[in-house]
């Protein structure tokens, strides 16, 4: 293991101060921008007296002065499309994702780089900071000085104003996916999760859900699996832990998509595979949290309320009217995801019974991102750690033939693998090779910094090779992202 330190140390991979954050603050951060989206948009349509645009002015004011108390300073940067608090990194969470990219959008039109308030700010610095915003034109290269010069008219100088940095990133030519596809995939994967989440709420509150809404998004991500589904696959390793149940049911729907798709099923019948993916854990909505998040092992009577969730699933998916008539292999499927070939699993049967399609999918698709993910009461494997313990238990419990699709969808070396090259360096597996003759040998990206200690995301095929018969590179084996501070998903934001 000291040649993987000196491996990783010398990549210059270990974590930078700007990619820790605590949690309050991370917390804040996003309370921020999604303030500063709503006060962008509002201050178009409302003048400053107005009584709905003071009140957002408010409560913006409450969430900036509370991080300048908590901080000392506020400064938010744009870098390389990422938002940075205070020199650190921030995180958006499923339910920030519009709000991130409103900021971000509108700040690069603008060629605004970074604002730093230094001290309290008053609800008149307020106002004319997003006035004078919404006043420059878009792609002005001076725009970052007349902000400035504007604000100290207005006597106006605890505010500084920087201009947005260019990216390296089109002079290097090297681009990882088609840009519109990836950032419809990143739209589809977030709204997704927060349309499960306001309709499991729903679901709580004894209200009926939109569902026509999730089975458009559904389609979606249909058609993403159809262009490029490494995309969709990339986003599974993010792992949102305090959204931990609707962030799994958008992973396993999308495993059990790509499973799917490389079964031949039709366009309709991945519409019904996704729903029910998206619905397989429904009946959880019915378990208390503290049975749900509980840090330690669940006595005999929580395990078999546990164990009943399937069985609640089913009938809150009966219950909702709004998905027509449904096709039976829903149902089952949601029943069924919890069986196993050797009739271990649950709900308990009276007697053995053939497990559905639909339930052998979803069991293989929930059971490979419930492994890969950390929750309170364990530890995340890797994704070979978790391929290896289910080939061991195929046959028995998982159906063999679909682990064999499970493996060529998302690789030998699954796609958010951190592995130790040949040459020393480090990658993160993107994308598994088509051709199954060639199934070591994925794209990866290269794990590096710039001069300036910010990630670079470059590129590399290791079907390349030296002009000859020998390849450039060669994955030697794969490691644990933990013991390098290595957050793999944001190599695929």
């Amino acid at each position: 293991m000291e040649l993987d330190k000196s491996a990783a140390q010398s990549q210059g991979v270990s974590r930078a101060p700007s990619e820790a954050m605590s949690p309050d603050l991370a917390k804040l951060g996003n309370q921020l921008v999604s303030k500063f989206h709503v006060l962008m948009r509002v201050s178009q349509i409302y003048d400053a007296k107005n009584v709905t645009f003071r009140q957002f002015i408010q409560e913006s004011l409450q969430t900036i002065n509370a991080l300048i108390q908590k901080e000392g300073i506020l400064s938010l940067k744009i870098l390389k499309n990422e938002i940075f608090l205070n020199d650190q990194r921030l995180r958006y969470s499923a339910d920030g994702f519009t709000s991130f990219k409103y900021v971000l959008t509108h700040w690069q039109r603008k060629l605004i780089g970074g604002v730093t308030f230094r001290g309290l700010v008053e609800e008149t610095v307020l106002n004319e900071f997003v006035f004078i915003f919404n006043s420059l034109e878009d792609g002005i290269e001076d725009n970052a000085a007349r902000f400035t010069q504007r604000l100290a008219d207005h006597g106006i100088r605890s505010v500084d104003v920087t201009p947005l940095e260019e990216s390296a990133s089109e002079e290097e030519g090297t681009t990882l996916q088609e840009e519109d596809n990836k950032e419809v995939a990143k739209k589809v994967f977030f709204e997704t999760i927060g349309t499960v989440k306001e309709m499991i709420t729903q679901i709580k509150a004894k209200q009926y859900p939109d569902v026509r809404k999730l089975k458009r998004l559904v389609q979606k991500t249909i058609h993403l699996v159809m262009e490029d589904e490494s995309i969709l696959l990339g986003l599974t390793t993010i792992k949102n832990y305090d959204e931990y149940t609707y962030n799994h049911c958008v992973n396993v729907s999308i495993y059990a998509l790509g499973l799917g798709r490389r079964l031949g099923f039709s366009r309709e019948t991945l519409t019904e595979l996704g729903l029910t993916a998206l619905f397989h854990d429904a009946g959880k909505s019915r378990i208390p949290k503290e049975v749900l998040n509980k840090p330690a092992a669940l006595n005999d009577e929580e395990w078999a309320l546990m164990k009943k969730h399937p069985l609640m699933g089913v009938e809150t998916v009966l219950n909702l009217k709004q998905l027509g008539e449904i096709n039976p292999r829903m149902v089952i499927g949601i029943f069924d995801h919890h069986l196993k070939g050797d009739a271990s699993g649950y709900p308990k049967l009276f007697r053995k019974k053939e497990i559905s399609l639909f339930g052998r999918i979803i069991q293989i698709a929930d059971m490979y991102d419930a492994m890969t993910t950390f929750r309170v009461y364990r530890k995340a494997w890797t994704p070979e750690q978790a391929l290896a313990i289910m080939l061991r238990d195929r046959g028995k419990q998982l159906d063999p033939i679909l682990l064999k699709f499970l493996i060529g969808l998302v690789g030998i070396f699954p796609i958010g693998s951190l592995v130790l090259l040949s040459t020393g360096e480090l990658g993160i597996v993107l994308k598994p090779n088509a051709d199954p003759k060639w199934m070591d040998r994925p794209q990866v990206i290269l794990i590096s910094r710039d001069q300036k200690g910010y990630v670079k995301k470059e590129l590399a095929d290791l079907m390349a090779t030296n002009g000859g018969n020998q390849f450039k590179r060669s994955i030697v084996k794969t490691l644990d992202p933990n013991k390098y501070h290595i957050d793999i998903a944001k190599y695929f934001l």
